[in-house]
């Protein structure tokens, strides 16, 4: 598949001001990818813990999605979660280095998966698979699905990608992919989409974020009413490929992460309100595990049609 990169570095993109510190940031990734991982996610927690105390519309719009979720929390109990999930966030954003940096062998052994057996499974019926993932703090983790040692004998795995507005970002960031992945498409390119399906490989495809548009639905996602895409099922129509939900979560004490692949979500896509609860109710189940781990700082509960926005609270 072709995969041209959308946004091009130019040799002046390296020499522009406004670029020096996103180099230096991601020029540290390298450095701290080098340390003990258990350093590195004491590291991140400390980076999370700091950008807790400064005021920010993200961690406003974080309070507001842990209000709504977790009512029977106490305000105390919902402060905790919020600080857990910034320390989340800052780990985060050090595991890119990991993803970018580490060697499939370092990998190896802090990486598990658990739930291949529903990936064999999908993979036999030769239709090509969708694993339905989500946004948690440790996205790049997810994509580790298909590194060489992590798992053996899969289709090749294609991603789904949003180009960045950046073009130095854009660049690490599709670099890093490409180590996991075979290609990468956009969500734009939907023709690609289909076709890496009927080739039978295997689609990394995410749809948690608030979406309005013709093939919206709205779902119940912890008591809240939530607006998502319900354009998988006309996927599913088109390939008759099985949807698996797979999702990343980072274990506690340092000792790695698990990689979680589902059974198959019933097929019927006739209703795709219903099809789409049965992969948020996945989700939520997931979440609850260890719920610091989603990301909670996008507006997630805009954009419905029965609901008033409850970030505008003026």
């Amino acid at each position: 598949m072709n995969n041209p990169d959308p946004k091009k570095v130019s040799i002046g993109d390296y020499f522009l001001p406004k670029n020096w510190i996103i180099l230096l940031l991601l020029g540290l990734t390298r450095i701290i990818s080098l340390l003990p991982f258990k350093a590195l996610l004491g590291l991140g927690s400390v980076l999370g813990s700091l950008l807790y105390l400064l005021p920010s519309s993200r961690k406003n719009i974080a309070r507001r999605n842990i209000e709504l979720c977790f009512p029977d929390l106490s305000e105390k109990e919902q402060d905790d979660l919020l600080r857990k999930h910034f320390a989340s966030l800052g780990i985060g954003f050090l595991e890119v280095g990991i993803a970018r940096w580490k060697s499939n062998k370092s990998l190896k052994k802090i990486v598990k998966v658990e739930g291949i057996e529903h990936l064999n499974e999908a993979v036999q019926k030769d239709k090509g698979v969708i694993l339905m993932s989500a946004h948690f703090t440790l996205l790049e983790i997810t994509a580790l699905i298909a590194r060489e040692g992590i798992t053996e004998n899969l289709p090749p795995l294609v991603g789904m990608y949003r180009v960045g507005s950046n073009p130095i970002i854009n660049r690490f960031f599709r670099t890093m992919r490409l180590k996991s992945v075979e290609s990468l498409v956009t969500k734009f390119e939907i023709k690609g989409l289909i076709r890496a399906l009927k080739d039978k490989k295997i689609v990394w495809y995410a749809s948690d974020q608030s979406f309005a548009g013709k093939n919206a639905v709205e779902v119940d996602f912890f008591g809240q009413q939530a607006s998502t895409t319900s354009a998988i099922c006309r996927f599913v129509e088109m390939t008759g490929s099985p949807v698996l939900p797979y999702f990343a979560k980072r274990l506690e004490n340092g000792k790695g992460y698990v990689l979680q692949i589902y059974p198959e979500v019933n097929p019927d896509t006739s209703d795709p309100q219903k099809y789409m609860q049965n992969i948020y109710t996945v989700l939520e189940q997931h979440i609850l595990q260890h719920p610091e781990q989603y990301y909670w700082v996008h507006r997630r509960f805009k954009n419905t049609a029965t609901s008033k926005d409850p970030y505008n609270q003026s």
